[in-house]
């Protein structure tokens, strides 16, 4: 599977946060009130340029499916720390191997069953970081950004 090198500069960002199983119609209906959030705040630009980040927090093998926290990420320079729906932060930047792949259950389960293969064949050292989803506006594709040295 290709991969490209990309740096995610430190940016400032909003996020919604679920606390339950990941891939969850919980997670769907999040993304869903995302985007018309950020559609009704026409943030169009941003959207275009950084996309929609998805976070897992935790790894479910350590912790409790029902105790797993997945946010999902958005990058704006605009404040929103009085906005209900949203929570203010900073995103701590770096270097990332950038995967892209079909969004279906199928192709994503082989990416994940792959990943620990394509890391060792191609060298890829990761760092502390949680391994992000990048949604953007090419619809039923995404992008997997591995956390690297």
């Amino acid at each position: 599977m290709n991969y490209k090198i990309e740096i995610v500069s430190n940016m400032s960002m909003v996020y919604m946060r679920n606390i339950g199983p990941y891939g969850s119609k919980e997670n769907v209906e999040m993304m869903k009130r995302f985007k018309q959030w950020i559609n009704q705040h026409q943030l169009n630009d941003e959207l275009k340029e950084y996309g929609i980040y998805g976070v897992p927090q935790d790894d479910p093998g350590k912790i409790p499916s029902e105790k797993c926290r997945y946010d999902l990420m958005f990058m704006t320079n605009r404040d929103f720390s009085k906005d209900q729906m949203v929570q203010p932060g900073h995103f701590e930047g770096g270097k990332y191997a950038v995967f892209t792949v079909t969004h279906t259950t199928e192709k994503v389960s082989l990416f994940w069953r792959q990943l620990p293969q394509m890391m060792q064949n191609n060298q890829l050292n990761m760092r502390p970081a949680s391994i992000m989803e990048r949604y953007r506006e090419e619809e039923g594709m995404c992008e997997f950004l591995l956390p690297i040295f």
